[in-house]
Parts: structure tokens; C-alpha cells; sequence
């Protein structure tokens, strides 16, 4: 695959964050909005390792920059905005330097609170709604596409639903099998499957990243043998049946497909799952290990064949470096992963293994397996045929009458069509889908949200649609609903709800409990600092943040991106 191509899709998936973070920049991080930067600690450090334990962020230099925590914020997303949007309108501008100042500008953003803009912590909550029987009922922001899906034939669903887990948990450990049939049989599975997600759900920029690196582990162009290439093309083929043949029988037995359709297991529950991960985590890190280092090898040994005595040299070179970065971030890896599982039936790593992943920690540059270290789940994959979700609302008095307050991707209203919003990760929508099975007090976006609603905060309120109270609600209350697509297609409807219970009662400003939970939180009683004299760049932030706002989606965006590549293609 061309290296463009893919440092062209980094560029997108960077230029998409970068714009979903800017438009809820004012509403999420902003001094008055629902997660404020002004109140965690980001004062100058003293020391590098203070920097690197503490919060690794730019924005801890703020007052070198004569800027507030927040237009120090905004300043970075807008850089690497306009280097992600440039290198992809001036192919000149493709390279190393403008992705690594693209990555630390928004790592130093996702520091300031990784809960809101951690797309990893998301997907953690994703990946337990896609590992659900009806997957594409239980989205978090399902597309028009899921709910007509979602009315297929029951059998349809389950056989779907297999493929899905199939995807996620056997098909990428084809990729460090060197045999390139393998190799492109993973990444066309992996593209179907991620682009499958991304008409189905609304899930920010996670799919289109999983195909740009799917796209980066594709093999090199064929080389041609003068002599043995009968030889070795039957024993590429040989190879690439017998693992697929492993395969497939491996997901027979995984899921009992000799039982039919209708009875093949769905349903895991969590301790049989461990039990089975007991046995295969013993094999999987030395068997990865292996073939990862003999990828390494081959890509060494072909380096050396390049024409030319300092090409040579410099593709060698090439190699080993990116072997090293690699083979750290691989290693790094392994001490999570092998303590999946409470069981001394681990293979045993050196004592820097597990250096090494504390050291990367912070920088979350290596897969922590977050998702599958949630003990308290008593089933790994269920059946559910409906979600929870909250649903706020307002009034003037306490007693009603109430409105809803809703949200502009999450279900809402049983009329309301499902969003499509590609690239985009609404933090307050995404957040409201996946708290219902939390308590009120454990979910800070939520209740902070509740509170800026009511002392009517003007960069809050467009994170929600119009609510039709000009001058706010005075109590707002959170109701909690079971949703469920509607069977019918004549789209009157496009949900069927059943209220749960009454999440939070008409709640007021001055309310003790949410005050209460306001002072705990930071956002109340914390004595602010001197605001930082206005300067030029300030007010130059100020001014592209009046002519942008907040809009609900990321099409404004769109339309400039291809605008601008058409233009530069044409002339």
C-alpha cells in the first residue's frame, strides 16, 4: 500500500478529532463548562519526572504562552486542525514532523480529562454494547442503516452477531502471520467489518483508524522469483489454508456450531470465558512473540536486498527503528495481557516487560485490555434486546409540566430519526447513553451537566438541542428508559420506550446534593485565579471561535475539506 495513502488517512482521522474536539471544546473544558480545566492542577512542573507522572500535557506551560488553561487548549486543537487539514491539501506537507506535532497536541488536550476525550475509555464502553446479541440495537448512536438491519430474520441477527466476535477477537492475530495471503485476507475482514460499523453506528474516528492501520500492516508489492516460485506459492497456499482451517474450526468449537444457528452459544458467560483464556494465554504470547520477531527478521533480510550501497544502509536502518519502536510498544503490551487472567498458567515475561508498560502508561501508547479487566461483569457476551439510556428534563416549577431536553445523537424521543454523524464523538450524548447503569453521584459529565443547565451557561447549552425554554429551565429531572426499536417501518416511530425508574428528581440550582456533589467535583467553592490579560492570540481565538460556534455535527468541516481538495486537484 502506498505510504501516502496512509499518512493521508493519519491526516483524516487527526483532522476529524481535532474538529469533533473543537466544536465541544467551550462545553466540555471550557471555564464554565461541564469538565473545566481551570480545576485540575496543571501548574508549571518542576522536574521532567513531575511532568511525566503528573499530567504529561503542553498546557501545563500555559502562562509561558501568556494564555488560560482553555485558549491554551483551544490553540493546540487548532494547530494540529490546520496542519492535519493542510497535509492533506499539500501532499509537500506529508511527513514525520506534522504527525508527531499533531499527536502531542492532542495528547496534551485528552491529558487535561482523559474521561471526556479518551476515545479508548469510549470504545471500552462501546465494545460492551457491541458485544451484545442485538448489536445494533444496543449502539450508542445507531444510524438509520442499524435500525433497518435490526428488522432482519432472527437468524440473520445471530449470524451476524458471530461474525462480529470473529472480527474482534481471531481475525487481527492473522496480521504477524508474514504470508501475505493471510495478510490480505485479514485486512479485507477487517475492512468489511469496520466499514460495516461505520454505516451501522456513529462511532467517532475509531473505525476509520482501524483501516488506516489495517491499511499500514498490508504487504509490499509481490516479488517475483526466478527460481522455486512454484515452490513457494504452494507453500504460501498450503499455509494460509491450514491457518485458516485452524480458524475456522476454532470458532466451531468456540461457539458450537454443530448445534445449528438457533442454538450456537452467544451467550458466554464470564467465568467459562476465563477458564478457556486460562488455557490459550499460555500459547498466544510466545506463538505472537515469534512471528512478530520473524516479521522483523524478513523485513531486515528484504532491506538488505535494496539496490544501491547507501539505500541500502538507509532502509537497514529504517528497519531496525521502527523494529525497535515496535517491538517495545508489542512488548509493552504483553504484561497487560497476560494478566487477564488470574492463573499461574501464564507464560512468564522479564522483569522490563513490565517496566516498560508502566513507563508507557501515561502516554497510553500500549493496549491496557481495559475492557476485559472489568471483573465485575458477571458475562462477557449477552443476550439484551434493549438499552438503557437517560433522558433529561426541564420545567419551570417544580411540579411540571416537563419538557425534555434533548440530546442531539443519542435516542430521545420515539419520533426522532437516528443521527448520522461520521467522525464525530458527542462526549455529553455518548455519556448519557452509557450511565444509566451508574448512580447519579458516580457520573460526574452527567451531573455537572445538570448543574450548568441550570445556571444556564451559554457554552453548555448547544452540547443539547433547542429545549424551548428561552431563559432556561429552573429544575431539571433525569428519567430512565429502556429503548427498543420499533418493529414497524412506516416510520412514524422509530423506538418503543418503557420508563425504568426516576434517575434524578426535580433538582434546582441550589439543590444540597447537587451542590454538594458540585463542591467534591471542583466545579463550585474552588477559588478561580486572575483571569490572564486578553493578548493578541486570545483575541484571535476569541474571534474564530465567534464566526465557528458549536455546531451539532462536523458537515461544515466536511464540506470545506473536500471543497479545498477539489480545488487543488483541479488547478
Amino acid at each position: 500500500m502506498s505510504e501516502n495513502a496512509v499518512l493521508i488517512g493519519i491526516n483524516l482521522v487527526f483532522f476529524l478529532a481535532f474538529a469533533s474536539l473543537y466544536i465541544q471544546l467551550p462545553g466540555l473544558i471550557g471555564d464554565n463548562g461541564v469538565a473545566p480545566a481551570r480545576i485540575l492542577d496543571l501548574s508549571v512542573p518542576n522536574t521532567l519526572e513531575d511532568f511525566l507522572t503528573g499530567i504529561p500535557s503542553i498546557i501545563r506551560f500555559h502562562k509561558s504562552f501568556f494564555l488560560s488553561e482553555y485558549h491554551t487548549a483551544e490553540l493546540l486543537v487548532l494547530v494540529g486542525l490546520t496542519l492535519s487539514f493542510l497535509s492533506m491539501a499539500v501532499p509537500q506537507l506529508l511527513g514525520t514532523l506534522s504527525l508527531l506535532i499533531q499527536w502531542i497536541s492532542f495528547f496534551s488536550v485528552a491529558k487535561v480529562d482523559k474521561k471526556l476525550i479518551d476515545y479508548r475509555s469510549l470504545a471500552t464502553e462501546i465494545l460492551t454494547f457491541l458485544f451484545h446479541y442485538r448489536y445494533l440495537v444496543d449502539e450508542v448512536s445507531p444510524s438509520p442503516a442499524a435500525y433497518y438491519l435490526s428488522l432482519g430474520p432472527h437468524l440473520f441477527l445471530r449470524v451476524v452477531s458471530v461474525i462480529i466476535l470473529v472480527m474482534e477477537i481471531f481475525v487481527p492475530f492473522l496480521f504477524l502471520i508474514p504470508i501475505r495471503e493471510l495478510q490480505i485476507f485479514s485486512f479485507v475482514a477487517r475492512f468489511m467489518f469496520h466499514a460495516n460499523l461505520m454505516v451501522t453506528g456513529n462511532y467517532g474516528i475509531y473505525n476509520l483508524l482501524s483501516i488506516v492501520i489495517s491499511l499500514a500492516l498490508l504487504p509490499g508489492p509481490k516479488r517475483r522469483y526466478k527460481k522455486s516460485s512454484t515452490s513457494h506459492r504452494m507453500v504460501s497456499v498450503a499455509t494460509t489454508v491450514a491457518v485458516l482451517a485452524v480458524l475456522f474450526y476454532s470458532v466451531w468449537v468456540f461457539f458450537s456450531l454443530w448445534e445449528g444457528i438457533e442454538a450456537m452459544r452467544i451467550a458466554i458467560p464470564r467465568k467459562e470465558f476465563i477458564n478457556l483464556a486460562k488455557s490459550v494465554n499460555y500459547y498466544t504470547i510466545p506463538i505472537a512473540s515469534s512471528l512478530f520477531f520473524l516479521s522483523l527478521l524478513i523485513a531486515m533480510i528484504r532491506s538488505l536486498s535494496t539496490k544501491g550501497c547507501m539505500n541500502r544502509m538507509l532502509d537497514f536502518t529504517g528497519v531496525v527503528f521502527i523494529g525497535l519502536v515496535g517491538g517495545g510498544l508489542f512488548v509493552a503490551s504483553l504484561a497487560p495481557f497476560s494478566n487477564l487472567v488470574d492463573s499461574s498458567r501464564t507464560a512468564p515475561l522479564p522483569g522490563y516487560a513490565h517496566k516498560l508498560t508502566a513507563a508507557l502508561k501515561p502516554f497510553h501508547l500500549a493496549n491496557d485490555y481495559r475492557f476485559f479487566h472489568q471483573r465485575e461483569k458477571d458475562v462477557f457476551l449477552k443476550v439484551d434486546r434493549q438499552r438503557t439510556t437517560l433522558v433529561l428534563e426541564g420545567a419551570m416549577n417544580e411540579n411540571g409540566p416537563w419538557k425534555e431536553l434533548p440530546f442531539h445523537h443519542v435516542p430521545s424521543t420515539p419520533e426522532k430519526m437516528p443521527s448520522i454523524i461520521p467522525g464525530h464523538l458527542p462526549v455529553v450524548d455518548f455519556e448519557a447513553a452509557v450511565s444509566g447503569e451508574k448512580t447519579f453521584e458516580n457520573s460526574p459529565i452527567i451531573a455537572s451537566l445538570v448543574y450548568r443547565i441550570l445556571t444556564k451557561e451559554k457554552e453548555v447549552l448547544p452540547l443539547l438541542e433547542p429545549s424551548g425554554f428561552p431563559a432556561g429551565p429552573k429544575f431539571v429531572q433525569i428519567r430512565r428508559y429502556t429503548y427498543q426499536i420499533s418493529p414497524s417501518i412506516d416510520g412514524l416511530q422509530w423506538w418503543k420506550r418503557k420508563l425504568q425508574n426516576i434517575y434524578l428528581p426535580p433538582t434546582q440550582a441550589s439543590t444540597p446534593r447537587l451542590t454538594q456533589l458540585m463542591t467534591k467535583i471542583g466545579i463550585v467553592g474552588k477559588r478561580r485565579e486572575r483571569p490572564m490579560d486578553a493578548n493578541l492570540v486570545s483575541s484571535t481565538l476569541d474571534k474564530i471561535r465567534a464566526m465557528v460556534g458549536q455546531p451539532p455535527n462536523l458537515n461544515g468541516f466536511y464540506i470545506a475539506l473536500v471543497v479545498v481538495l477539489l480545488v487543488n486537484k483541479i488547478f
